[in-house]
């Protein structure tokens, strides 16, 4: 008797101690991914024939000042009291006037522009006054975020000139539109493609940063997926979980990829589309029901990877929102379209190495079911419905 209560009572402690790993790694993923959460940012460039360059940048202040170490001690604390109010009055103009014009100095200091590949330091930046902002923009601020456009101008330095910038990290990623127009998703921390006023013929430079504006989407395609796509993440791993073997999990994700392939084309072609509204919850509805189903079942089903299909269709749609976006290039759009397709794909495989790679010395155990699968389903079942319920209600 005492054998067997101490048999049941170190099996449950290494059951518990398993599942408690996977739950702290859940929690610090799904934590992380609310923490810092990346907002796409938007700037347009406009170049006049005098040479003079305007950058039109749309920020979220309120990330840029939670998320800047520069100004955690000086612009921080002012402007979370400021938060808790919301709003402009004359009890507190002084300290939005403060907030603002240090957010404008540490911007600028920031924000980095290239003449030519050469580093520009005269050029103007202004923020708008706190007084010019609408009462809108800050009643949707504790939702949204206290949003304002920051303005930058210069000159270039002749008219052979190309201007590139580089954003500021906590601003994220920046959607770069030109009066040419083009559009262009640039990364964080990274340099923007060389723009100026005679680019428009196509030379080898022109060439070449076309190839580079192409093969971009290949990135942003597994970016979207490592690390950005912790919902689909979770998807694959939970397709993974219930058949490790390589042939029914080459049939599932073969079915998920035939048809996220087709929801993403047709959405992006403007044949077929839903709101992200109805989209996203029904994505995480998806990752709940997948890992429900490991725990039900042990065995695939005729019907699992016509579920996964199904469902495959709605990640598609998710995956044309981001496209909707940053947006394809008119000239290379099926090109662009591809290569994001071939990104995503990339990115699912390193997932799915990265499972495997974790989970090899202990799939032929007899207690791999119990111990790992049904824990790791279940926990990824409730990240599901957790996320289900939040973005409805969002």
């Amino acid at each position: 008797m005492y054998q067997l209560l101490d048999t049941f009572r170190c099996r449950f402690n290494r059951i518990l101690g398993l599942g408690g790993l996977v739950f702290l790694g859940l929690a610090v993923l799904v934590g992380e991914t609310m923490a810092h959460k990346l907002e796409t940012g938007e700037a347009v460039l406009t170049l006049t024939a005098d040479r003079v360059w305007i950058l039109e940048t749309d920020i979220n202040l309120t990330r840029y000042i939670q998320s800047n170490p520069e100004i955690a001690d000086t612009v921080r604390p002012i402007f979370r009291e400021l938060e808790k109010d919301g709003v402009l009055k004359d009890s507190n103009f002084k300290d939005w006037e403060t907030v603002f014009r240090g957010s404008e100095e540490q911007f600028k200091r920031e924000l980095q522009v290239y003449d030519s590949g050469k580093i520009v330091g005269d050029f103007e930046l202004w923020f708008p006054h706190p007084s010019e902002l609408l009462e809108a923009t800050y009643d949707a601020m504790k939702d949204e975020g206290l949003h304002v456009k920051v303005y930058a101008t210069g000159k270039l330095a002749n008219e052979d000139s190309d201007l590139q910038f580089r954003f500021p990290l906590d601003v994220g990623e920046v959607i770069l539109t030109t009066i040419q127009p083009n559009v262009e998703w640039v990364v964080t921390g990274e340099l923007s493609r060389p723009v100026g006023l005679n680019m428009g013929s196509e030379t080898s430079s022109t060439a070449g940063n076309r190839l580079s504006s192409i093969l971009g989407y290949l990135r942003i395609g597994f970016i979207h997926i490592v690390p950005r796509g912790l919902d689909h993440i979770l998807f694959v791993v939970g397709l993974f979980l219930l058949a490790p073997r390589i042939r029914p999990l080459l049939i599932q994700v073969s079915a998920f990829t035939v048809a996220h392939t087709i929801t993403l084309a047709l959405s992006v072609l403007g044949v077929f589309s839903l709101p992200l509204s109805i989209v996203e919850p029904l994505i995480a509805l998806s990752i709940a029901l997948v890992a429900f189903e490991n725990i039900i079942t042990d065995r695939i089903h005729p019907w699992r990877p016509v579920l996964v299909f199904l469902f495959g269709l709605l990640h598609g749609l998710g995956f044309a929102g981001v496209l909707g976006g940053i947006g394809l290039p008119q000239g290379d759009f099926l090109w662009a379209l591809i290569l994001f397709n071939v990104g995503v794909e990339i990115g699912q495989l390193v997932v799915l190495m990265g499972v495997f790679a974790l989970c090899f010395f202990f799939m032929k155990k007899s207690w791999y079911r119990k111990r790992l699968t049904m824990p790791a389903s279940f926990l990824i079942g409730l990240v599901g419905l957790y996320w289900t319920v939040e973005r409805l209600i969002g």
